[in-house]
């Protein structure tokens, strides 16, 4: 039997966060996810069932001429790492880069698919606004594949006036082992800042003086209202 996955949505627009900010960029959003963010405002549920053929001949109904790569997103695309296994090699017969957008606690499916995947976007997932609990070690081991395999790679850090020193300092901890970009980003609702203008800057402030590979970039997409 073809394996199967549920996509949410395939549609092609600009990246709205972190360092590729600007690239247009063909978004696949996958069904589900292993976490529950409470500032998430993604339906992980409604979608299409595609096998890796179907898929395939979506994409190519884009123009890829146009893109800078493939987002992988969701939900949490790691959970189909079955599938991925199957789908990504026909993608990269297409010539794309490949995207992936992650939360950065499936290490062992990352391994199963990191040598399809060109750039890394892994979110640290912090308690005070996401309320999932510690996963730091698991951040840990997830980075040292990805970088370990020389991929591009860097970590979103979604926060709000309720982050806590500890947080703070894992999050640093782990961006100076790894050497990679650490990209601060204020909590938003649609296209409103859910973060004082004192705490975004004390946070920049704190991170950036311990860690000069750090920037503060808001969700571009959100204030042009692009999807």
């Amino acid at each position: 039997m073809t394996n199967k996955t549920k996509i949410a949505e395939i549609f092609d627009s600009v990246q709205g966060e972190g360092p590729y900010i600007g690239y247009r960029q063909l978004f696949i959003r996958f069904c589900g996810c292993n976490l529950l963010c409470d500032y998430c405002d993604t339906e992980f549920d409604k979608g299409e069932e595609y096998s890796k053929e179907s898929l395939t001949e979506k994409v190519k109904t884009f123009n890829l001429a146009a893109l800078h790569s493939v987002s992988l997103t969701g939900g949490e695309p790691l959970l189909h790492y079955q599938f991925l296994q199957e789908f990504l090699p026909e993608l990269k017969k297409l010539k794309l880069k490949i995207y992936l957008e992650t939360n950065g606690t499936l290490p062992k499916p990352l391994k199963s698919v990191i040598d399809f995947i060109d750039i890394v976007s892994m979110d640290f997932k912090l308690d005070s606004s996401a309320k999932i609990g510690d996963v730091y070690a698991t951040h840990d081991e997830f980075l040292n594949i990805a970088t370990e395999n020389k991929k591009d790679t860097f970590a979103k850090l979604v926060f709000d006036d309720n982050i806590r020193d500890y947080e703070l300092n894992e999050c640093l901890t782990l961006a100076k082992k790894y050497n990679i970009p650490l990209i601060l980003q204020p909590k938003m609702d649609k296209n409103t800042v859910n973060v004082s203008h004192e705490k975004i800057l004390e946070i920049f402030n704190r991170f950036s003086q311990n860690y000069p590979n750090t920037r503060l970039i808001g969700q571009v997409h959100k204030f042009f209202d692009i999807q």
